[in-house]
Parts: C-alpha cells; structure tokens; sequence
C-alpha cells in the first residue's frame, strides 16, 4: 500500500465516514483482516512497480548521477576550475536522467492512486469501523487519546456514542494500515525484487 494513502485521507473533504456497525465487530478479526489487506495493496503496488518500471535504465542513471556528483564535489573542493566547466557540460544530461527517475518512480503510484482512493472512500468504511487495533503504547494522531475518549464515550441524543475513541491507544484504521505498510512494504519490496534505486546512492 502506499503509505501517502492514508495520510491523504485524513484530508479535508476526503475523510471517509466509517460504520458504525463494522462487518467485523470484534478487534482482533479486524486488525488481522486490515493488516492482510495493507500486505495485498502493497504486493499490489510491488507488482506494478515492477511492470511499469525499467530498474535496470534507473540503476545505470542512478549510478551515472552519482558519478558525476562526486566528480563535481571533489572538483569544487580541489577549485579545479577546468574540471567544474567540463562536468558544468555534462549537468544538463544529468539533470534529464534524474528527471526521467522521478517519473519512473513516480508513475505506478499515480496509476495506483485512484484506484486505492476508491477504496478508501466507498469500501473500507463500510467494511470496518474507525478503529481497528489496540496499542499499549500511545502514539499521537495515528491513535486515540484520553481526551479522544473523554469526548467521544458521551452519548448523544440516539443512544450512540459520540466518536469511535472508546479506549485509549485505540489505533485508527488508517493509522493501522499505515503501521502496517511501514513493516512489510521494505520486506515485499525485497522479496519482488522493487526496491527503487536512491538518487543519494544509499
């Protein structure tokens, strides 16, 4: 899964309104049933990294980037002026190499994003509720707090309680999912074998 996803929809306008009554009730189920999902989004984004992507034209602008930067730096450093204008040249090309790996980077996420909205605003809301795991140790924003609770545990004129913070450490879904996709998203990337190449080399 992308990890933006989740952040993106805690976006004003685009936060999605959760059941109250989720098909999955209990904590347990729907915290192996998320992080199961997140594990599929992110094989799914692995496998269409893998066919958009040329990591085999990235490694080699990556490496020639890299080349370049070093010879520039140590040019710079030694205030070889010859060297500077010569590499000064190359700085164009290079410039259009890293362009083209951004967009190579960036273009199965943009194909990956619509969809994953589509999903985050019309299924899985009707599918769990806002919570969807328990953490002994609080983490803000991603979990619910004890002011949270506080406010949310009142009931309102339905009989219904206020928000979905019941307990404190309460994970929000899209906190677990982004839990989640931080765990496994380095692993799967291994395993597919889509790790993106860095600008920096490292």
């Amino acid at each position: 899964m992308n990890i933006l996803d989740p952040l993106m929809m805690q976006m004003p306008g685009l936060t999605p309104h959760y059941t109250k009554h989720p098909i999955f009730p209990d904590m347990l189920t729907a915290m192996i049933v998320a992080s199961l999902i997140s594990i599929g989004l992110n094989i799914a984004i692995a496998m269409l990294r893998k066919k958009t992507t040329d990591f085999e034209k990235m490694n080699k602008v990556m490496k020639e980037t890299n080349e370049w930067r070093k010879q520039y730096t140590a040019a710079i450093k030694k205030q070889d002026r010859a060297l500077i204008e010569e590499l000064k040249k190359k700085q164009a090309y290079v410039n259009k190499m890293s362009m083209e790996m951004q967009q190579q980077q960036m273009r199965p996420m943009l194909l990956y994003m619509v969809p994953s909205f589509m999903l985050w605003i019309f299924v899985f809301p009707t599918i769990f509720g806002a919570t969807t795991a328990l953490s002994p140790i609080q983490v803000p924003w991603i979990m619910c707090s004890s002011a949270q609770v506080q406010a949310d545990s009142q009931v309102d004129k339905s009989g219904m309680h206020k928000g979905p913070c019941l307990v404190p450490g309460e994970v929000f879904l899209w906190g677990w999912f982004l839990i989640t996709s931080f765990a496994f998203s380095g692993m799967i990337s291994k395993v597919t074998k889509t790790t993106m190449p860095s600008l920096t080399g490292n």
